[in-house]
């Protein structure tokens, strides 16, 4: 079967809880209702949020062989992600994330990593991702990063990737064999100053600018934002999409939802600007809804679209 996108990345367990606010040390946080859980891990939210879209997708990750690994694969499959490339840990647990949700929609993580990493270059079947349209990679061990992107780019497909907090932390120049390779950058403000080492207060135009000169002026980078403007740069278009206001409940999978509704527009030849709104539309709704994998269908996203025209101005940037 032909996919529209494969995902690679971290399979996690999300144990999440909402409270009024975040623990102190040595004080007491009350938990609002019960105790939530739900499958979790950047690329599987982004797949499955483009299964709701639409698209035909799959995943390249690793579980262990206990309960929590068989909620997420059951998971996954309810929500018609193809899991023919799921790998199975027999010797460590599958990996879970312990989130806290205060009452403005803002998670803090404990995370153990578990089974989700590393995932060998050698476990990665070539065919799996040849027979696919564009490969989405997030945060996990670079051997396995680089080896993806190649077979991808070796098949003519296009490649995006979102390191996340850990693997900017890495740089650009350590991750160079990877982002030779790639089409599209997804990062947010923080991780982009982070990701050139540059001071925090360097504006993000600037960052953006360097961005295209260090790695390459032939891919498209996108900067997203939370409440702030989406920053978007092609080779041949900047644009610049503010976000729509909503009752913000969960913030958690917003950038990965964010990220499957511009994939999602882009595979489809939308302008680099509507893919954008795509994008935005897609994560604020998530954000009024609790869970990282509780993104919209089509047609929740179009009717929100058609029903918020002025909400997310959009313009295009001088070059």
């Amino acid at each position: 079967m032909t996919l529209d996108i494969v995902g690679l990345g971290h399979l996690l367990y999300d144990i999440r809880c909402y409270v009024n606010d975040f623990p102190l040390p040595d004080k007491l946080a009350v938990i609002m209702g019960r105790l939530r859980f739900s499958a979790g891990g950047s690329a599987a939210n982004s797949t499955v949020a483009a299964s709701k879209l639409g698209l035909k997708s799959g995943i390249i990750g690793k579980v262990g062989f206990d309960e929590y690994g068989w909620s997420v694969i059951r998971s996954l499959r309810t929500q018609k992600v193809n899991l023919d490339h799921a790998l199975v840990d027999f010797q460590n647990p599958t990996g879970v994330s312990l989130i806290t949700v205060n009452r403005k929609g803002i998670p803090q993580f404990v995370q153990m990593i578990g089974a989700s990493e590393p995932i060998c270059p050698e476990e990665i079947r070539p065919n799996y991702i040849e027979d696919a349209r564009h490969l989405h990679m997030t945060g996990l061990n670079l051997e396995a990063l680089v080896k993806a992107a190649e077979i991808a780019k070796n098949s003519n497909l296009t490649v995006s990737f979102d390191p996340g907090r850990k693997k900017s932390e890495l740089g650009h120049k350590t991750l160079m064999p990877l982002l030779k390779n790639i089409d599209i950058l997804f990062v947010n403000r923080k991780e982009a100053r982070t990701f050139l080492a540059v001071d925090a207060n360097e504006p993000i135009s600037n960052v953006m600018e360097k961005m295209k000169s260090k790695i390459g002026k032939d891919k498209t980078y996108i900067v997203k934002g939370g409440k702030e403007d989406v920053l978007a740069y092609s080779p041949t278009t900047k644009v610049s999409v503010s976000t729509f206001k909503v009752k913000v409940i969960d913030t958690v999978g917003a950038g990965d939802t964010f990220n499957a509704g511009f994939l999602t527009a882009f595979l489809e030849g939308k302008s680099l600007q509507d893919a954008v709104i795509y994008g935005v539309g897609c994560s604020a709704i998530k954000c009024t809804r609790e869970g990282a994998q509780s993104s919209p269908s089509r047609l929740e996203l179009e009717k929100f679209l058609a029903e918020n025209k002025s909400g997310a101005k959009s313009r295009k940037l001088s070059s």
